[in-house]
């Protein structure tokens, strides 16, 4: 009976650590996806109004991945943990952006949401944590996503973008999915981290 009820405290206080790591995870995954689309949309919101939507796809080709790699690390810096931040969609402008095998059923979740009430996903692996945040079009966004695009833009898309899927869209359409991968161990560092810090304030 004793070792039953030491092997449920274990259990119990793996439970706790790991929900524990789920919520940080989530917080942490909100913030950065939110800086992330926040760094995307103003750099190419700069180019779109100041010299129209063509060029602001021919930015979005050769700065679209720098960028990211640039909040990448301002983040990592900003919230102490390892991680990885990428766009997916079904329909990819870039085929760098099509989902893996392991992210189909995420994204197949995100999409049959209320996008009234939208929700992260999220998957627990060994090693990582994934977050998934998905992405609804917005009226700046027809512009190069639309349904009536303009030959200029067309052109462009044909030169920069040889694969693109990302057209016809409407307003408040599922786009895709930010995806906010967090390494567990630097994770698990951060949390005992804070855990000391709260403990030598007390």
């Amino acid at each position: 009976m004793k070792k039953l009820l030491v092997s449920l405290m274990v259990v119990s206080a793996l439970f706790a650590e790991a929900t524990k790591e789920e919520q940080l995870a989530k917080k942490i995954a909100l913030e950065a996806s939110m800086q992330y689309q926040k760094d995307l949309q103003n750099a190419m919101e700069k180019v779109l109004y100041s010299k129209g939507p063509a060029a602001a796809i021919q930015f979005c080709s050769k700065h679209a991945y720098p960028i990211t790699m640039r909040t990448t690390l301002k983040l990592r810096r900003k919230l102490g943990v390892k991680l990885k931040l990428k766009r997916i969609s079904f329909k990819y402008r870039d085929s760098a952006d099509a989902p893996n095998v392991l992210n189909v059923e995420p994204l197949k979740e995100l999409q049959r949401q209320d996008p009234r009430h939208p929700q992260v996903v999220m998957r627990v692996y060994p090693n990582r944590i994934d977050v998934y945040e998905p992405i609804y079009v917005q009226k700046v966004c027809l512009k190069c996503h639309g349904s009536n695009l303009s030959g200029e833009v067309k052109k462009a898309l044909s030169k920069y973008y040889e694969n693109d899927k990302a057209r016809g869209y409407h307003v408040g359409d599922f786009r895709g999915a930010v995806v906010v991968t967090i390494e567990r161990r630097s994770l698990q560092k951060l949390i005992k981290k804070q855990s000391q810090t709260d403990t030598n304030a007390q």
